[in-house]
């Protein structure tokens, strides 16, 4: 029996569901276009019924952007975003604060109150990333 002709799982729908709101957030294909792809994915009672439904989409790149912060690691795009503010209104405030003569260190009422904020999300994220990064089982490049 080849593969086509084998049933598909509730959990393959939803990957090729998940694929298709990627296209369309893409802008690949319109929300009519999704809709009437939608029908088709959850009619679909074998692979060989599913497959069509993503043969004109590019090859999905991964979604999740790597979260490791282990030596040789990078760092998340959205902890870049959310910390990029923090140095540069800082950088500016310890600027303001030696040109006006180097007084008391004021900025520190600015860098660390903000810093201790965007710390406590940011350490919730990437904790909780790491976790879903070590639970999600090996993907299969044989599954559509």
């Amino acid at each position: 029996m080849s593969q086509e002709n084998m049933r598909a799982s509730d959990a393959d729908r939803e990957h090729i569901v998940a694929r298709l709101k990627t296209a369309m957030d893409e802008g690949r294909i319109s929300l009519h276009e999704f809709d009437e792809r939608l029908q088709r994915v959850y009619a679909a009672r074998t692979y060989g019924e599913l497959t069509p439904v993503l043969t004109d989409l590019p090859a999905q790149r991964s979604a999740m952007p790597k979260v490791s912060l282990d030596k040789g690691g990078s760092v998340p795009t959205w902890v870049k975003i959310m910390w990029t503010p923090w140095v540069f209104v800082n950088a500016l405030m310890v600027v303001i604060w030696l040109a006006t003569g180097k007084g008391y260190f004021w900025p520190f009422w600015v860098a660390v109150p903000w810093g201790l904020a965007l710390l406590i999300p940011t350490t919730i994220g990437v904790i909780t990333e790491r976790d879903k990064q070590r639970k999600r089982p090996p993907r299969d490049p044989n599954q559509p």
